[in-house]
């Protein structure tokens, strides 16, 4: 559907995840990976509008192998794939086979410069431990925090967010259609021409389509208005179900003959299918009541940059 669709989302914002991997691999690219519980990879699944990778996610096997020897101790294929789970989400995203070497070669560098530091005795250096004990009020404010916010989510308070959701969803029509691109007027005309006399629309579409969506009969699903590039939008939302549009349609991809199979109002959306970004924005709202809450609970005083006293409003 890319040859025309410009896009939609239900819920729209994300969330940045805290940052700290390494620099080299802060690359966004196509693809997806996701940690799964025992440390082995799972790929993700493209929805039904998106393109296939052009890049086959690699297959595992079983097991735990190793990948790397470093003066004789081993790097296995878990190791590699723990330090890929603390990465940001952006860079988790990149296609396994191209983060993997990557990974493995920082955790190599890792396990290197550890064995190189044994012997400096920075165990009781007085930086190592300011260091140290920055890095764990961070954790412990980081897990006590998860936990109070964890602790006010619940399946009720995500049902209300799920119902308040649905009140503010605008009723949205959508047309179900197909469509034959070509590359010339002419060439749309001619199309046209034998759907008139009598051809199948399936069968032109396999003889003259381009575009990804000549794999599935010139099918584009269901989509709103302004999903689509103007022209196609219009053209497709001004045809009866059933019919097919006379006079082809131009747009910057080229020459469209559309038909339409079905109009509908868009249906809501299935809770199970929202649940994970209502819980995102839930969590966010109660952290920041939580936050509220915590400051009026204690003494603050706000100065300036000179140190001045902070006129309240």
């Amino acid at each position: 559907m890319t040859e025309i669709a410009k896009g939609k989302s239900v819920l729209s914002g994300k969330t940045p995840l805290i940052a700290g991997a390494a620099a080299l691999l802060l690359i966004v690219s196509a693809g997806m990976f996701v940690m799964s519980g025992n440390g082995e990879a799972e790929t993700g699944k493209d929805t039904p509008k998106q393109e296939a990778s052009a890049e086959e996610q690699p297959m595992l096997k079983l097991g735990n192998p190793v990948v790397a020897l470093v003066d004789g101790e081993e790097i296995k294929r878990s190791d590699v794939f723990t330090f890929i789970g603390g990465l940001p989400e952006q860079v988790r995203q990149m296609p396994i086979q191209n983060l993997f070497p990557l990974a493995l070669e920082q955790v190599i560098n890792n396990r290197v410069i550890s064995e190189k530091a044994k012997g400096s005795k920075l165990e009781s250096d007085p930086e190592v431990e300011k260091m140290f004990m920055q890095a764990k009020g961070q954790i412990v404010r980081n897990v006590f925090v998860e936990r109070q916010v964890t602790a006010e989510v619940s399946q009720k308070k995500l049902l209300k967010a799920y119902e308040d959701l649905l009140t503010q969803l605008e009723d949205v029509q959508e047309t179900h259609a197909r469509h034959i691109l070509v590359d010339s007027e002419e060439k749309a005309k001619e199309v046209v021409g034998k759907l008139d006399g009598g051809a199948k629309f399936e069968d032109l579409v396999n003889e003259y389509s381009s575009g990804p969506s000549k794999e599935n009969g010139g099918d584009l699903g269901y989509f709103a208005k302004n999903e689509m590039v103007p022209e196609f939008g219009e053209a497709a939302f001004a045809l009866d179900v059933g019919k097919y549009t006379k006079d082809p349609v131009k747009t910057q991809f080229g020459w469209h003959i559309i038909k339409v199979e079905d109009r509908r109002k868009r249906p809501e959306p299935k809770f199970e299918e929202v649940k994970p970004q209502l819980e995102q924005q839930l969590r966010q709202q109660i952290l920041a009541d939580l936050l509220q809450k915590w400051q009026k609970d204690a003494k603050i005083k706000k100065f300036d940059m000179n140190g001045e006293p902070v006129k309240s409003n």
